[in-house]
């Protein structure tokens, strides 16, 4: 936690990029493409080095002759529904969890990623720190799942799970918190520290499990709540408060 903590305070230098990703101002794609086209300048001076290094609290970054600006912070929480994808854009031409925000004429990207087939709570922001710090395993910030699975779980898979699963040949997950609901030995609650590629479906593959329904039902303390599926709502000053306050 004092790395977590350091690392929030601190400023490092940075690609260019990237540092025009943490002002909040587009994706680092697309900032890569603006170097490249030579509209970048660095101190008044035009670079076209996607990777060369800045501070960017102290140095003056401009695109196209304006300078850019650290842009006031936005919280989301989205409750997504199954079937849309989180990237901003899809040459499969697939729904994306942005046609559910277009109110939102601000960049933002998603605070760590929900598979097409899941639902539940996802954090949209343009505070590039805050994103990266929530979804560091060091943070210990809390997933809760809502898990659904095609046979009944055994109580050896329930101790597994809390003693961690090796998934990706030899990458073993951290222990995990996790029980039966009602009684039911298919419907589960269970609550990881990490956020690995479809890591909750692997890890009950591993068990000769399949999971049939994944929802995710609270980030930390931020619960679904009111919201339906498809709807959003800002993070209230209390919430970024507690959440930054975790970090």
């Amino acid at each position: 936690m004092d790395y977590i903590k350091s690392h929030f305070r601190k400023t490092k230098k940075v690609s260019l990029a990237r540092a025009i990703s943490k002002l909040g101002v587009t994706s680092r794609k697309k900032a890569g493409q603006l170097i490249k086209e030579g509209v970048v300048t660095v101190n008044d001076k035009i670079i076209e080095n996607i990777n060369f290094k800045v501070d960017p609290d102290k140095d003056k970054i401009s695109i196209n002759g304006k300078v850019i600006k650290k842009v006031k912070p936005i919280y989301i929480l989205l409750n997504k529904p199954e079937g849309y994808i989180t990237t901003r854009s899809d040459e499969l031409n697939r729904k994306t969890v942005y046609d559910l925000i277009t109110d939102i004429k601000d960049w933002v990207f998603p605070v760590g990623r929900l598979d097409k087939d899941t639902s539940g709570l996802l954090i949209l922001t343009n505070d590039n720190r805050l994103g990266e710090l929530l979804t560091n395993p060091e943070s210990e910030v809390p997933k809760t799942y809502s898990v659904f699975i095609d046979k009944p779980i055994t109580e050896p898979a329930l101790e597994a799970l809390r003693k961690g699963v090796t998934i990706l040949r030899n990458y073993k997950t951290l222990p995990a918190q996790v029980e039966t609901v009602n009684q039911d030995p298919r419907r589960l609650i269970l609550t990881i520290c990490e956020g690995k590629n479809r890591q909750i479906r692997r890890m009950f593959e591993a068990l000769n499990y399949k999971v049939l329904n994944l929802t995710r039902i609270k980030i930390g303390n931020l619960k679904i709540g009111d919201l339906k599926a498809g709807e959003w709502r800002y993070l209230t000053k209390s919430e970024i408060k507690e959440l930054q306050e975790k970090l």
